[in-house]
């Protein structure tokens, strides 16, 4: 009886950036490129075919400061969130990925899809302190039968989308970088979504703290601020998204199997 070594399971770190695309980055802006990594385990089906369950960290962020719309740097609202992301995907491997028999690719490029859960929580500077923004509704959300909003949840399920190239190095280690698109469920991955809600429902009217997020037009505009309840403060139309890119490295563990009588698996 012939025995020979199949790759099933695999495990995994990463580490690269993660940015977003939204409301305060609607051009999908690189600037503001925030530190992320995570891990994973990947279950290869057979040489084409993986599953795999990641859990990754990042940072997002984005500033109306620092935008070439004369609109966003008039607005002039800013965030940042950590974000915490955990998604199961099927892989499609493009050629036979097998670094054991000479007939399949030590490399391929790849794609990916799914489904997933991350968490966030908004927060601006003011002052030289951080602030959350979802307690302090800035659309109104604190009172929601004068505005009619919603407080929004620090949740949202997702999308992922991912490309990727991968290759075996030496003996079980592989490499892989890719880029993975996270299409959201959410608006308020930066806290804006609606309209500037009247003074009259964000705790401590017009001078408290959540007045002073919700409009920041004042601060670049001699004092003047522009955003008028009603008007529009952010896109609601569309939900936000982020992406994580980075460089993977992985371990496969390698198991004895006896190939059933008359296969030739695993050179096919």
């Amino acid at each position: 009886m012939v025995s020979a070594q199949a790759q099933f399971h695999e495990i995994g770190v990463w580490g690269g950036g993660a940015n977003y695309y939204g409301d305060l980055n609607p051009t999908f802006n690189w600037k503001y490129v925030g530190p992320a990594g995570g891990a994973f385990y990947r279950y290869n089906i057979n040489k084409r075919l993986a599953a795999k369950a990641m859990v990754s960290f990042g940072q997002v962020a984005a500033d109306d400061a620092g935008s070439s719309l004369a609109r966003s740097r008039q607005r002039n609202l800013s965030f940042r969130s950590y974000v915490a992301d955990i998604c199961g995907t099927f892989e499609f491997n493009f050629f036979k990925f097998n670094k054991n028999n000479p007939k399949h690719n030590g490399w391929t490029p790849y794609i990916a899809t799914g489904v997933g859960m991350f968490f966030f929580n908004p927060e601006a500077k003011y002052k030289g302190k951080w602030y959350y923004l979802q307690p302090l509704g800035t659309e109104g959300q604190n009172d929601a039968s004068y505005s009619g909003v919603k407080k929004y949840k620090l949740y949202s399920f997702e999308i992922p989308l991912e490309f990727g190239f991968k290759v075996h190095l030496k003996k079980n280690w592989n490499i892989n970088a890719f880029m993975s698109f996270r299409e959201t469920f959410t608006d308020y991955l930066d806290d804006v979504s609606g309209n500037y809600p009247s003074s009259a429902s964000l705790p401590g009217g017009s001078r408290g703290l959540a007045a002073v997020f919700s409009d920041r037009s004042g601060e670049v505009n001699n004092g003047e601020k522009t955003g008028k309840p009603g008007y529009q403060r952010g896109e609601s139309a569309q939900k936000d998204q982020y992406v994580f890119v980075g460089v993977a490295i992985s371990y496969t563990f390698m198991s004895l199997r006896c190939p059933d009588p008359g296969s030739t698996w695993p050179y096919r």
